[in-house]
């Protein structure tokens, strides 16, 4: 799926809001990041979408999308509801004006684990346990509701049988050209930082750790793009959301392989950060539209 167009009226800070959005890759340099972040995850109909702050929500609140699903084109309204409880009403149309939001929502229906890590965020360091989680190792604290949160897809013993295969196959990789830091994943599933030179604990820069944490997200996602191959799970595939990510980058660091990376597992990504020169904006798209 691909989300081609959004408008936002009166939703928290944000009293108009208008973006037009490519299939592949989007940055979008926004003071209103976090409201951005919430009205995409509302159209995804994403699980990981708890609760919407109260204060975001008035009687003018409006947002609106064109929504791109196997070529088909729907129009999505999420509208002011009631005063008492803030509630909003969604509302799917087709081309022709029939009602598809049963189908909209049905489609968009993933289980809370993967609508969770289609959302990279630069302050969740939970990626590099993620395995970890799912390997079942005791000291990782995973979240108690974990098999529940995967419909207990992980409870199968095709995806253990897969989890390990790729925990003891991953190759150590690079987290910075400029550096000899390499990331490894140990016999639990729980990613980490190697170097050469040192021994003991490693104080990553903030760019450095923020490179650590989004290798990790790319391995995660990589895991369950086969492991819904394998069980020829047929999802729609939803946008990946990005945020907190580039602004905490150093300006020289390349990270060119790695959107390239983010590209290759066939979304729509959707980039939010704080506002940025033409220029610096252009390093990071490149020719990717």
């Amino acid at each position: 799926m691909i989300i081609k167009h959004i408008i936002v009226r009166n939703f928290g800070a944000v009293k108009f809001y208008d973006t037009a959005l490519s299939s592949k890759l989007n940055i979008l340099d926004t003071n209103f990041a976090d409201e951005i972040s919430t009205i995409i995850k509302l159209l995804l109909c994403s699980k990981s979408l708890r609760y919407i702050q109260s204060d975001y929500v008035s009687e003018e609140t409006f947002i609106a999308a064109e929504v791109m699903i196997d070529e088909n084109m729907y129009f999505v309204e999420v509208k002011f509801v009631d005063d008492n409880s803030k509630t909003l009403s969604f509302t799917v149309k087709d081309v022709s004006g029939n009602n598809r939001t049963k189908f909209y929502i049905n489609t968009m229906s993933h289980c809370m684990e993967q609508d969770t890590i289609d959302n990279f965020d630069g302050r969740n360091n939970s990626f590099p346990l993620r395995l970890c989680w799912y390997m079942g190792c005791d000291d990782c604290d995973a979240p108690n509701d974990l098999y529940d949160r995967t419909n207990y897809v992980m409870s199968t013993k095709m995806f253990r049988s897969y989890l390990t295969k790729y925990i003891k196959n991953f190759k150590p990789e690079l987290i910075n050209n400029k550096k000899k830091y390499k990331i490894c994943i140990n016999k639990h599933g729980k990613f980490k930082v190697l170097c050469p030179d040192v021994y003991g604990e490693i104080n990553l820069s903030q760019t450095d750790e923020k490179l650590f944490w989004y290798i990790c997200f790319l391995n995660v996602a990589e895991f369950w793009e086969d492991i819904e191959k394998i069980r020829n799970m047929h999802y729609e595939k939803k946008p990946l959301l990005i945020n907190n990510f580039l602004e905490f980058l150093d300006q020289s660091t390349d990270i060119n392989s790695l959107i390239e990376r983010t590209i290759q597992l066939g979304r729509q990504i959707i980039i939010l950060t704080l506002p940025m020169k033409k220029q610096m904006k252009k390093k990071w798209m490149g020719d990717k539209k």
